[in-house]
């Protein structure tokens, strides 16, 4: 309970209250309770279907024990209640087999501040010891970062010292913040309004993901994390629908973005679909 800061202390503690007053157990032990919800928070996993929808939550206490790695060589899925670790590359005899505990599709900082908010530690893993590192920088410009607008340029854009705008690493072109402000102004807008669409009126919520779509297209690098959740998106609804031809294609366009290597480790989700649509 040592790492876990004031405020989660406080909901722990709230919640052992709330358990008290309903079982109204004479010798209840309130920190006890709170510490048991903190383990839980730390060591239950959320049990997921073949389509990865969350449907509950688990304690397995054998994979409680594996460690996480934002470059893991295995994921852990489920079929039923059985969870099971599959290994995504060839872990040597002997070799420790990590998973990731949490979405690894972001740069270094963003990871780093979900694995303290839920796990409270650090992580040392071969991506995040190059925080800060030419590596790393160049990684978060790709996954969070904007494309050039350099016809045929797929460079990467990180932000000038003037502050006037975003400059492309690769032929140099600056991209003015305003003009950057004002999309991602539109998408936040759209973002709003398709939220409330995908259970009342799943059409128009495809019509509107594309249209957010299109924009991001024009802001975001072809591996951007928002574009990609945004194909998923697109994806899931498609396959609601029973479009299996356009699901397919927006399937095959998270490919490439899977593929590059900074999101690697969900090659699994694709693959998935992919199964379901066939």
């Amino acid at each position: 309970m040592s790492d876990i800061d004031e405020k989660q202390m406080i909901l722990y503690a709230q919640m052992a209250n709330l358990v008290s007053l309903i079982l109204q157990w004479p010798d209840i032990n309130l920190k006890e309770i709170a510490e048991n919800f903190s383990k839980l928070a730390c060591n239950a996993h959320t049990v997921c279907d073949g389509e990865l929808r969350p449907l509950g939550t688990g304690l397995y206490p054998v994979i409680s024990i594996i460690n996480h790695s934002c470059l893991p060589n295995a994921v852990l899925v489920f079929e039923g209640r059985t969870a099971v670790v599959r290994a995504i590359q060839h872990i040597p005899i002997g070799s420790e087999v990590m998973i990731s505990y949490i979405e690894t599709a972001g740069n270094t900082m963003t990871r780093q501040k979900a694995l303290i908010e839920q796990y409270f530690f650090n992580c040392a893993c071969p991506r995040c010891v190059k925080m800060g590192q030419s590596d790393d920088v160049i990684e978060s410009a790709i996954l969070e970062g904007y494309r050039c607008k350099g016809e045929g340029c797929n460079g990467f854009m990180l932000r000038d010292s003037d502050d006037k705008g975003f400059i492309c690493q690769k032929c140099g072109l600056l991209r003015d913040k305003e003009e950057v402000r004002q999309i991602a102004n539109e998408i936040k807008t759209l973002s709003n309004k398709v939220e409330n669409l995908a259970a009342s009126d799943r059409q128009k919520a495809v019509h509107t993901y594309k249209e957010i779509e299109d924009l991001q297209m024009n802001l975001f690098h072809s591996h951007s994390i928002n574009l990609m959740r945004t194909r998923e998106a697109i994806l899931k609804i498609l396959m609601e629908l029973c479009e299996w031809q356009e699901a397919l294609a927006y399937c095959r366009l998270t490919v490439p973005a899977y593929e590059s290597g900074s999101i690697k480790s969900k090659l699994l989700l694709c693959s998935e679909h992919q199964q379901n649509i066939f």
